[in-house]
């Protein structure tokens, strides 16, 4: 548990933070370690068996809102019913909102008065899509003070995509900086640079983590593109009482 991450961000006092990694043994190879989705093959009660050690863990009154992730923008509040979405909210305290992540951008939200937290997952789709600006819209109807925190995902020198992407997301010169060429029609792409020029245009503080899940697999992260089956680690916000 020790081995878990606690970023030095701190938008408010009341916000806490954490992310999971797979230094634990609850399930086996191809999991290998701390795994927390339960659509990746692993034993449903392994996986649970996680989940409830990470409630544990952070202590908080509510258990995680876990959500079932589609790679579409529906972001929903926490407390809710069980729900296909790629972010949760809460403005309650001690309801932690939680993403799943092994290479797509794990993107935590908070308001500087410390009332509203979020987190979403955006891979390219999210992206191209607009999740992150929905979230903001959920979070700062009035263009509240906020902040966001990108954690770890797939670098660009590990990320090679094709035109479908290119297209999909290099719509203007500061998302085009985002991209290397890397050989006739493909490229080298940056989401978290991506995420952060979404996050600059709607007036968001961005912190990043500069962590690297495909470099960092062995270790700590899940990487999806360089393990194919594998786990999936878990990034968490919740407001303290």
């Amino acid at each position: 548990m020790n081995r878990w991450l606690y970023p030095e961000w701190h938008p408010h006092p009341k916000v806490r933070v954490l992310v999971s990694t797979r230094c634990a043994q609850v399930s086996p190879p191809p999991w290998d370690g701390f795994n927390l989705g339960l659509n990746t093959g692993d034993a449903p009660e392994r996986v649970l068996a996680a989940r409830q050690q990470l409630w544990k863990h952070i202590a908080t009154k509510h258990a995680p809102h876990w959500l079932t992730q589609v790679h579409g923008v529906q972001v929903v509040e926490a407390g809710g019913a069980a729900a296909e979405a790629d972010g949760v909210w809460s403005e309650g305290a001690d309801q932690p909102c939680v993403v799943l992540t092994a290479d797509c951008l794990p993107v935590l939200f908070a308001r500087l008065d410390g009332t509203k937290v979020a987190a979403v997952h955006a891979g390219w789709r999210g992206l191209a899509q607009g999740i992150l600006a929905r979230a903001v819209e959920l979070l700062a109807p009035q263009q509240e003070p906020l902040a966001a925190w990108v954690g770890p995902a797939i670098s660009q020198g590990a990320y090679q995509v094709g035109p479908e992407v290119y297209e999909a997301l290099a719509s203007d010169p500061a998302a085009q900086a985002c991209f290397i060429e890397d050989g006739l029609d493909h490229w080298r792409c940056d989401l978290a640079s991506l995420a952060k020029v979404q996050l600059d245009t709607l007036g968001v503080q961005v912190t990043l983590s500069n962590l690297c899940t495909a470099t960092d697999n062995q270790r700590r992260f899940y990487s999806y593109r360089k393990e194919g089956q594998t786990g999936r680690f878990a990034s968490l916000i919740w407001l303290e009482p």
